[in-house]
């Protein structure tokens, strides 16, 4: 018999979701780590390629929030999904998921490990070997292993600590930064006075759109969420607007505080954030920065990540389409099997391509090449996701006509569109060795066929019949 959680656990309230979200999304790297790619591209116009980017994950997050006001699961999207195309799509789209999450932890244990000692004997002249990253990683990982094995409610108690001096610290930051800057500018939003509309949209598909990959991270929660329904959607909504603010702002503190006649050398600076910290706050930021960027992020982004795919992975083994084992909760609601597995496949994964490219290419450039190849994985992930969420919200319309035709077909569908663009940007060009990045999406799309194809007759139906009680099921009773 697969294990529910009882109503009367829940006890994971609103701001415990925003913050599982936003540690994900990790706001500080808009000055460390995407903003990077999103200078090089868009160059002075990266504050503008934030704001098309917050604009597009509004309209995609439409569709959670309308999904999440009638349905409260654990396998989260891939539940939204069956809701309108049915059982084979939908557990096909939690598999989906698990490959997106995977490759996302994956990609921060890698970048973790890689700008570890680098930020660290930069900022202090010190000279810590490259392996002391390892050390960190391990020590963050040990440790939301712990907790997520003691339950949600402690993981994400200290996740919302954490995120709130990350955003804090971002803000605070911007704010000191853009009054004293000598190139304050609209220019920043004018794409004529950069490299047009191509480069602003280059900027927000290469890193743009994918710096708030994260807001929907919070509907596998849904099931161990005080009043779901609402809470999700409060969460959903507060994640958006508080990355947006935190992007755009800080993004455009970025550029004019670097310089906006210096942007042709920010790519290849070390890390541009710390850099212009220093400028404006001495040795004194320097310190904050590395504490926050380095220190007090990566356990909520583990958290962030880690949280959900371990709630997907009990979904998919209560359902069926897994052995019925990861289907476990014990008595803390706690799903075991899956937070165990979870980081067995993603330390695996992580190390087995970052020792390949370590020794093919050496550290740094070694460790990169891994780090971006699954982060390439993870963007071709999510975007086939949503356009299944999409589309199973416009289907959904159609059959039951529940919903307003707007929100429900017209902005889904516009939203699958934009995303289809960028699935061409993403692969325009791709060589090698960023080229494994879409041979192993397209191998594990054969994989999840060959699993459903097996399982098929083993794994069930979510109940529907019943949106009001949708939310305390077990799955096939």
């Amino acid at each position: 018999m697969a294990s529910v959680v009882n109503p009367s656990a829940r006890e994971i309230g609103t701001w415990d979701l925003v913050f599982q979200g936003l540690g994900q999304i990790t706001p500080i790297t808009i000055l460390s780590g995407l903003i990077v790619s999103i200078v090089g591209l868009s160059g002075i116009n990266a504050p503008l390629a934030m704001i098309i980017s917050f604009l597009a994950v509004v309209m995609a997050a439409n569709t959670i929030y309308q999904f999440s006001g009638i349905i409260s699961h654990s396998g989260g999207y891939y539940s939204y999904v069956e809701y309108g195309l049915g059982k084979h799509i939908g557990k096909f789209t939690g598999l989906q998921y698990l490959l997106y999450q995977a490759s996302n932890l994956a990609l921060e244990y890698l970048i973790v490990v890689w700008g570890f000692s680098k930020s660290l004997n930069y900022a202090f002249g010190t000279a810590l070997p490259e392996w002391t990253g390892i050390v960190w990683i391990g020590s963050m990982m040990a440790l939301s292993y712990i907790l997520m094995r003691m339950g949600a409610k402690p993981s994400l108690k200290l996740a919302l600590v954490l995120g709130s001096i990350q955003v804090s610290f971002v803000i605070l930051l911007s704010f000191i930064i853009i009054p004293s800057a000598p190139d304050n500018t609209a220019s920043a939003f004018i794409p004529s006075a950069g490299s047009g509309w191509t480069g602003v949209f280059l900027g927000f598909i290469v890193g743009g759109y994918l710096a708030f990959a994260g807001y929907g991270s919070v509907v596998p929660m849904g099931e161990e969420a005080r009043s779901p329904r609402k809470t999700i959607k409060k969460a959903i909504i507060a994640i958006v607007v508080i990355a947006g603010i935190v992007f755009v702002m800080g993004s455009y503190a970025m550029i004019v505080g670097f310089g906006i006649g210096n942007l042709g050398n920010f790519s290849s600076a070390v890390i541009p954030g710390l850099i212009v910290a220093r400028r404006f706050t001495g040795i004194g930021g320097s310190i904050i920065f590395i504490l926050v960027s380095t220190f007090l992020s990566t356990y909520g982004t583990v958290i962030g990540m880690g949280m959900p795919m371990t709630r997907v992975m009990y979904a998919l083994g209560r359902d069926g389409v897994l052995p019925e084992k990861i289907g476990y909760r014990d008595g803390r609601a706690v799903p075991v099997k899956s937070v165990d597995l979870t980081y067995a496949i993603t330390a695996v994964s992580a190390a087995a391509l970052g020792l390949y490219f370590y020794l093919a290419d050496g550290f740094y450039l070694g460790l990169y090449y891994a780090w971006v190849i699954f982060g390439t994985i993870a963007t071709l992930s999510t975007l086939l996701i949503h356009m299944l969420v999409n589309t199973s919200l416009s289907v959904s319309h159609i059959r039951t006509r529940r919903g307003n035709i707007t929100l429900w077909v017209i902005l889904p569908s516009a939203t699958t569109v934009l995303m289809g663009i960028a699935y061409y940007y993403s692969l325009l060009g791709m060589s090698m060795p960023f080229l494994i990045a879409p041979l192993i999406f397209l191998g594990w799309i054969i994989v999840s066929i060959m699993i459903l194809y097996f399982r098929r007759s083993r794994y069930s139906n979510i109940d529907f019949s019943d949106m009001d009680k949708a939310m305390n099921y077990e799955a096939g009773a």
